[in-house]
């Protein structure tokens, strides 16, 4: 049973290792790396929080829901109503960012050989995750298993090759006028809220290791990504790209940067299957659409915002995690101090969640969200 404790852990670091991983160097290069350090621990502190809430919603609940339905569930349906709305803003504009830095990997990989056509490589990694949200393939676990081996030998090599290339000079300590800055790529990042539900099925049997597998599965993620930004931006400095390897590749010329472009297309995948199959499940369990159609409304729908032209993909991470992110978080709190009041089991997993708490995260997250649409709006993202 220790092969499931060990899975769980590698479900969830997968599902948060992904596009966050790579848009982190290029707004850390904007705003300095004191706010790394900062951000990377209050918001992985944070996110483990919002994981506990949910993974103790889910084992106080006798039926199978997403978020909307458990809204339902322990409020109303209006609230229901509201809380889609909100998941499906955030759950779209991360599958939007999967469709295009899966593009701009795959286009990297493939241009030696095929010309550079990134509107095709972003519509094959579509169709392949379609594919597999369709038939509904569980293999997400062991592959997230491997990957997190991948990202750590990855991590080495650029490490290792990249040595005499880091400098001092590349790295900046603050930028005040961009204090702000990494607060949404970062929480964005940090969240693999999609993942507990299979977390806790994985688990199942064994629900006293949750709390640790949440523990594990999303602090290892933090500190790997601390590592890979300060090794990043010591190389590449001012030419950190968006999506952080296409600058690396103006520094490796060799076989490197095409192992992590191997290994971030593969986490992008994973990952995009993982929201994927999370927005099927909201249609599926808390609207009772039938698969096909869930199918459907799942996949297609942030395709259909790519094809439009949406491809800034700071703005849009940093709007999903900053505003939808904030949003859901505060949504999963006032839930389940809903919850506590009256729950259907009881839960294995008790947080300790006060009021002033409550009240004092929440107000971050508006606050969070409020600068994120004003700095939208200004075009200062």
């Amino acid at each position: 049973m220790l092969k499931n404790y060990f899975l769980a852990i590698a479900t969830l670091m997968g599902t948060i290792i992904g596009v966050g991983l790579f848009a982190i160097p290029f707004v850390i290069n904007k705003s300095g790396i004191i706010l790394l350090f900062i951000y990377i621990v209050g918001l992985a502190l944070i996110q483990y929080l919002l994981h506990l809430l949910f993974a103790e919603i889910i084992l106080s609940t006798k039926t199978k829901h997403r978020m909307p339905g458990f809204v339902e569930k322990y409020s109303n349906k209006k609230n229901k109503k509201i809380v889609f709305f909100i998941e499906m803003i955030g759950s779209y504009g991360s599958a939007l960012a999967y469709i295009i830095i899966g593009g701009l990997f795959l286009n990297q990989l493939l241009s030696p050989y095929f010309g550079n056509n990134i509107f095709l490589c972003s519509t094959i990694i579509f169709a392949f995750v379609s594919l597999i949200t369709f038939f509904d393939i569980k293999m997400i676990a062991g592959i997230e298993l491997v990957l997190s081996v991948f990202l750590t030998i990855a991590i080495g090599l650029i490490a290792w090759k990249g040595f005499g290339h880091i400098q001092l000079a590349n790295y900046h300590l603050i930028e005040w006028k961009n204090i702000f800055l990494p607060y949404g790529p970062i929480f964005f990042a940090v969240g693999g809220g999609a993942a507990i539900p299979e977390v806790c099925r994985i688990l199942a049997f064994q629900k006293e290791k949750i709390k640790s597998a949440i523990a594990w599965g999303t602090f290892l993620p933090a500190v790997l990504m601390l590592i890979f930004v300060l090794i990043i931006l010591g190389i590449t400095g001012s030419e950190t790209s968006p999506d952080t390897l296409a600058g690396l590749s103006m520094i490796f010329k060799d076989g490197i940067v095409t192992f992590c472009l191997i290994f971030g297309l593969l986490a992008i995948i994973t990952s995009y299957v993982v929201m994927n199959q999370a927005v099927e499940e909201i249609y599926q369990w808390d609207f009772k659409l039938n698969n096909k159609l869930s199918w459907v409304l799942a996949c297609f729908v942030p395709y259909f915002f790519y094809l439009i032209g949406w491809s800034n993909i700071t703005k849009i991470i940093s709007f999903t995690g900053a505003v939808t992110g904030g949003l859901s978080g505060i949504i999963l709190i006032w839930i389940v101090l809903k919850v506590k009041t009256n729950p259907e089991k009881v839960s294995i997993i008790n947080n300790k969640l006060t009021k002033p708490m409550a009240y004092f995260l929440s107000l971050l997250f508006v606050l969070g969200a409020i600068y994120e649409v004003w700095a939208i709006l200004r075009q200062q993202v």
